[in-house]
């Protein structure tokens, strides 16, 4: 009778036990996540501005999300915002794809770990850093690449001053800083083709085109879906990049929700009309990565 006690007490502690060694971490993880987003949401439904005296709080229900949904600048900014996700993470992938084929297919040889560095050094600088590198390089009297043009025989291109100079700037940096995080993890999927289906495509007379369309994409089709997702996620979350190099301008034609959220809640010292922003921006992201990420991973339809 002993024993079978301390059989099922063992059971049952074997039982409890992953819940009971993991609950003070997902206590913490969530109070991280839940508190912040629950204490936001709760801020969005005030008439909170830190310019008024606090006897000046009061609840004013869902119209900040109104006020946000009504401004003109936020529409453009999350208008912009898309524009820019979907152009940015579309050339990261490209670029991230040819660069994984090209280590993958041993062109460099014997240097291809010494190539592969170089690559991935982008990945080592802080967004920042990168971005203010970038904002001394788009120097429109100095800058090496205005002297560059100039020695071509072009005019010198005001980077922040013009929108459209800006916007491409603001595209450059971001596909500069995230591609090789593309590039590892096609190359890592790339190395999951199975090498005898290659070799029975060439066998059957498929060039390396036909044989990359038709063989290496639709077995890697998840790993692209997972890339795109992940980088979408985080190009819309852009805003270091933006700070750096034109901080919004000119105008108000570069602001992406990030900043005009945040210029909202702090700059106008606006909290309730922030918050209201802050969750209509996470909303956003939440639904585009996701629809994203369905329409990446969606089989295509048989012949």
């Amino acid at each position: 009778m002993i024993r079978t006690d301390n059989k099922t007490g063992r059971t049952r502690l074997e039982r409890w036990a992953p819940y009971v060694f993991t609950a003070p971490t997902l206590v913490f993880i969530l109070g991280l996540m839940v508190f912040p987003f629950g204490y936001s949401l709760y801020l969005s439904t005030l008439h909170y501005k830190l310019t008024l005296p606090p006897a000046s709080i009061r609840f004013v229900g869902l119209d900040n999300f109104r006020t946000m949904l009504d401004n003109q600048a936020f529409l453009n900014a999350m208008k912009w915002t898309f524009v820019f996700a979907i152009a940015a993470v579309a050339l990261q992938v490209v670029l991230g794809m040819i660069m994984a084929l090209v280590l993958n297919s041993r062109a460099f040889g014997n240097k291809t770990a010494l190539f592969k560095s170089l690559f991935i050094m982008p990945l080592m600088l802080a967004p920042v850093v990168s971005a203010k590198i970038w904002s001394l390089l788009f120097q429109v009297l100095y800058g090496p690449i205005n002297y560059v043009l100039s020695s071509m025989g072009l005019e010198k291109v005001s980077w922040s001053g013009e929108t459209l100079p800006a916007k491409i700037s603001i595209i450059l940096v971001d596909v500069w800083t995230a591609t090789p995080f593309c590039m590892l993890i096609l190359l890592a999927a790339l190395k999951t083709v199975p090498k005898e289906i290659s070799e029975a495509a060439a066998i059957d007379g498929a060039g390396p085109a036909g044989s990359f369309f038709r063989i290496t994409l639709p077995t890697i089709r998840n790993f692209i879906a997972l890339v795109v997702s992940i980088r979408i996620m985080d190009a819309l979350r852009v805003f270091d990049s933006v700070v750096a190099l034109t901080n919004g301008a000119p105008g108000e034609t570069t602001e992406t929700l990030a900043t005009i959220t945040y210029k909202t809640a702090f700059r106008y010292a606006d909290i309730g009309a922030g918050s209201a922003g802050s969750i209509l921006y996470f909303l956003c992201i939440i639904i585009f990565s996701l629809l994203a990420f369905a329409f990446l991973k969606r089989k295509p339809e048989a012949a």
